[in-house]
């Protein structure tokens, strides 16, 4: 039985990432939304979609025994969460909701595989038993219940009276849509990632393998801002294509001629920033600068496109016909998404996206042409070459703003030129 906090010991918590105001326009929308689809109460178990509508975070989420919150939002009654009992101070320390309940002994198995039957009966405690219940599913995804499934099923049986409805793209037609605090968020974790490149810029030396490159790049990044994701660095040493992986490898050794990915992932109040770059290692060679500089125009081209009221499919053939008055072809069927708590969230610029571009969004742009000539697997040369970059926009009333980037003009590592 789960236990129910009497009184706040403080009445506002000591380290919120925000004020009242901010949490409470976020339930706001929520509930419009939430009357529209007739839907009585949402029931979150997401970490992000905690985070955004109550404030509340942990380190606990990647222990997938215990369950550090749930967070309960009926439609016309306050707000619930449900936190492990020694959970209870991190509930009042980061959110600011009154009605606080505790499970005891959370880490016996036992109690464990009662958290869905308790969040039922929490359900029916506020009244929906029998109510249109909004869960974490649905066409857009990019969210779900960090729980085994039979938890999942327990909790679908317990509530066989109440009519259970996909609430993921409800949930994200708040989130999608960005405050001025959180903005302002997102633009302080990609300052981070401007201020870490100068650093690298200045510091890089020959012969340096892609783990220190990339030990080098978190570690300025850390110094700017709260936390970051093991940063992408990666280098056309690798005898394979591996987009996407984190810098580990001390045997990949950056040598005179390799390009070299960098897209970093911090975060400032759980809000991720982005700034992509690709660096030659050594002399750029006339053809891949023309290269670089035609992917730069490219998106350029893509962000002047970006208004409120246009699909994102849409900037698919912006770049196409940009691309190819550049003398390149399109190599992938996507160019960028949104950004938030998570790095990529609705909606995606791709083909065949039926999503527009609304106010307060924010958008990654990212433009990449992969050049496969000459890659051969009866070859020793493995690896495509590689040019692109990723920036950050906020969509206005009539265009979009753009965030803090690196400068383009330093392309080479090391960079011997001018540093004005």
């Amino acid at each position: 039985m789960l236990l129910r906090q009497e009184k706040r010991l403080w009445d506002t918590p000591l380290y919120a990432d925000f004020p009242r105001s901010e949490y409470r326009d976020r339930v706001r929308r929520a509930r419009e939304h939430m009357a529209e689809a007739r839907i009585d109460m949402l029931v979150l178990w997401h970490p992000e979609n905690i985070r955004y509508f109550s404030g509340f975070h942990s380190l606990h989420w990647s222990a997938m025994s215990i369950q550090p919150a749930v967070y309960l939002l009926p439609l016309e009654r306050d707000p619930v969460i449900v936190v492990p009992d020694f959970f209870i101070g991190v509930a009042e320390g980061y959110t600011y909701l009154d009605d606080i309940r505790a499970q005891p002994k959370p880490h016996i198995t036992k109690n464990i595989r009662q958290v869905p039957v308790e969040i039922a009966e929490t359900v029916k405690d506020l009244g929906c038993a029998r109510g249109r219940i909004g869960l974490e599913t649905g066409w857009l995804g990019g969210m779900g219940a960090p729980r085994p499934v039979s938890d999942i099923d327990r909790f679908r049986s317990e509530l066989a009276d109440a009519t259970l409805v996909d609430a993921c793209d409800l949930i994200w037609k708040c989130r999608v849509i960005k405050s001025a605090s959180e903005v302002e968020a997102l633009k302080e974790a990609t300052r981070a990632i401007v201020s870490a490149y100068g650093e690298v810029v200045a510091d890089f030396r020959l012969g340096m393998s892609e783990r220190e490159l990339g030990r080098m790049l978190r570690h300025a990044i850390l110094e700017k801002t709260e936390d970051c994701s093991p940063p992408i660095a990666t280098a056309s040493s690798r005898r394979i294509p591996m987009p996407d992986t984190p810098s580990f490898y001390d045997e990949v050794a950056l040598s005179i001629g390799d390009r070299v990915v960098l897209e970093p992932l911090p975060t400032y109040k759980g809000y991720f920033g982005s700034c992509c770059r690709c660096f030659q290692v050594g002399d750029l060679p006339d053809e891949a600068l023309r290269k670089a500089e035609s992917v730069d125009r490219v998106q350029a081209e893509a962000i002047a496109a970006v208004k409120p009221g246009v699909q994102t499919k849409s900037m698919m053939e912006v770049i196409a016909k940009a691309l190819r008055e550049e003398g390149m072809e399109p190599t992938i069927e996507m160019a960028g998404h949104g950004v938030g708590l998570t790095p990529q969230e609705p909606p995606m610029i791709a083909e065949e996206e039926e999503s527009v571009f609304e106010e307060g969004m924010v958008i990654a742009v990212e433009i990449w042409v992969v050049d496969w000539s000459g890659v051969s697997l009866q070859s020793p040369d493995l690896v495509p070459k590689v040019f692109g970059n990723e920036d950050l926009v906020v969509v206005t009333k009539d265009g979009c703003d753009r965030f803090p980037s690196f400068r383009r003009d330093i392309r080479s590592l090391p960079f011997e030129g001018r540093s004005d």
